[in-house]
């Protein structure tokens, strides 16, 4: 799995029909990325049964095994911008959306500072 500094919104639904049906609708506004990242937010908060629903969906970026493990290998493998699901995990069907990705750095043995830098 391809290591990634991604910020992902997602949307929780308890059925696969219900999940397929916000995924074409989502996808169907993929080309305007403004109305898309809208859009997924009022979904969200209206479909999600996750607690991320009062946030558009937004879970943050993402730390290595801290989500749903489907949701977090198949959110490292999608672009930012992209809709991606409906992925199955054991809390339900996941609609989710690459909202931002931050370069990785070395930030040095403590983590505060950067390589190289005195």
């Amino acid at each position: 799995m391809t290591m990634r500094s991604i910020k992902v919104s997602h949307i929780l639904l308890t059925t696969e029909e219900l999940a397929v049906t916000i995924y074409d609708s989502l996808k169907e506004t993929e080309d305007t990325q403004e109305l898309l990242f809208r859009m997924f937010r009022k979904l969200a908060a209206k479909y999600s049964a996750c607690a991320s629903r009062n946030k558009g969906g937004d879970i943050g970026f993402i730390e290595f095994n801290t989500n749903a493990r489907e949701l977090e290998e198949a959110a490292m493998a999608t672009p930012v911008g992209v809709v991606g699901g409906p992925i199955q995990s054991k809390f339900g069907y996941h609609v989710f959306l690459v909202t931002e990705e931050e370069e990785l750095g070395d930030m040095g043995i403590d983590g505060l500072h950067s390589v190289g830098i005195k």
